[in-house]
């Protein structure tokens, strides 16, 4: 049985970024939102929570505090409801871990009464003056917040071999894997490729036999963390990011990579500190073989049910090969259309680059304009590198919150911007 309850908004997926819009949403007495997910929980890349692993932006810039300083579900109030604001001043943390960082995240989704866990959506139509949603049960909305997130990004090479010995990283503390005594390869020079290493080599009784770390990077690179470079992950820069001409734009995303997707520098120390204790202070240790600048180039299985891979230099052009029998794949991930939007596909205007986006962070489609499908971490060509980061994240979901109220609820402006770029 169907039941038309009259939304304002209702967002599709809760992640970070629409538990974000849902938490600034919670205060406005009129105006009526819930968000729904399929997940019976709230869970934040749970396959990557390795051990010592950090969130590479401020605390501050949490799900709400850039927008309402005052609210109760920043990770300051987390903080005083778990009795340990003290405790973690005292800690002195360069990074918080990334576990707790989630933990607050899960612990603002038990509080928020318009964040709906369980609830899967089949698909969305509009007709007349409306949305309609087709879960259980039915709802309908005029407006639209999908925040479906990214999806593992598999190079096609490995597409047809995914199983239990060749994964994606974001699945690896899912699994039961053994790697103790196993030749072990990496794929992917970035953070998670970092995390990964790290976490292979921290248990010294459970150490592979072999381990490779391949990167199509120049080298194993650091985030770019410093002032100038921060600018970039204003409101400013991106509102002036949004009015470049499109070539500009892609250029600049290239460019700006290592802003984003470079290994934190703490991270790089302390694995260099882990090869030099294993080169030269331990006795036994794995054999550890470091190839950037270097793609993988084949990968195929052997009658022995191991793995063969076939790596190039980029400098020298010369072709390599090892026999393997993990393969880790930490490549990243990658913004797919979700498949509850099909019968609408037709309405939506897309190109190769994603979605069109208008300035309020909705997209170009062919309905009334005072209905609108707002669009959550999938305007990378259109807003900047700091668009899938935590950053802007509050600044963004203040905006669309702004927007679905028809007045500022939230200041959106609060800081002088550095005029770096005009």
């Amino acid at each position: 049985m169907s039941c038309l309850a009259k939304y304002d908004a209702i967002g599709v997926g809760i992640g970070p970024f629409n538990l974000s819009a849902a938490a600034l949403c919670a205060p406005i007495a009129d105006l009526k939102t819930v968000f729904l997910d399929s997940k019976r929980e709230f869970s934040w890349h749970p396959g990557l929570l390795v051990s010592g692993a950090t969130i590479q932006t401020s605390h501050l810039k949490d799900l709400v505090t850039l927008a309402d300083p005052t609210s109760r579900y920043s990770f300051l109030s987390y903080l005083h409801a778990h009795r340990r604001m003290y405790r973690f001043i005292t800690a002195g943390f360069e990074g918080v871990p990334r576990v707790e960082f989630n933990d607050y995240f899960r612990w603002v989704s038990k509080e928020l009464k318009n964040a709906r866990f369980g609830t899967a959506v089949d698909s969305v139509e509009h007709a007349g003056d409306s949305f309609t949603v087709n879960c259980n049960p039915e709802l309908t909305t005029r407006n639209l917040v999908l925040g479906t997130g990214l999806r593992p990004n598999v190079p096609k090479l490995a597409e047809n071999l995914l199983g239990d010995s060749i994964f994606h990283a974001s699945s690896l503390m899912n699994r039961n894997i053994e790697w103790t005594g196993r030749r072990v390869a990496i794929i992917g020079g970035g953070q998670s490729g970092g995390e990964v290493l790290n976490q292979l080599l921290s248990d010294e009784s459970k150490l592979p036999s072999k381990l490779y770390w391949i990167s199509r990077r120049d080298n194993f690179l650091p985030l770019d963390d410093s002032p100038f470079t921060n600018e970039l992950f204003t409101p400013g820069y991106s509102n002036f990011f949004f009015d470049l001409p499109l070539e500009k734009r892609l250029f600049s995303v290239q460019s700006q990579k290592l802003s984003s997707d470079g290994i934190s520098s703490a991270l790089l120390q302390q694995i260099y500190r882990r090869l030099y204790a294993f080169e030269f202070l331990r006795g036994r240790k794995p054999e550890i073989v470091l190839r950037p600048n270097t793609n993988l180039v084949g990968l195929e299985r052997d009658a022995k049910d191991q793995y063969r891979i076939t790596i190039k230099s980029r400098l020298t052009d010369k072709a390599t090969t090892a026999e393997v029998d993990l393969v880790i794949l930490c490549t990243g991930y990658r913004y797919s259309v979700p498949r509850f939007l099909e019968r609408m596909l037709h309405r939506i205007q897309l190109s190769e680059n994603g979605y069109e986006y208008n300035p309020d962070f909705s997209i170009k489609w062919d309905g009334p304009p005072d209905q609108k499908i707002y669009v959550q971490n999938a305007a990378v060509n259109s807003r900047g590198v700091a668009h899938p980061s935590l950053s802007l994240m509050a600044w963004r979901s203040a905006n669309i919150v702004n927007d679905l109220a028809g007045r500022p609820v939230y200041q959106v402006h609060d800081s002088r911007d550095l005029d770096l770029w005009l």
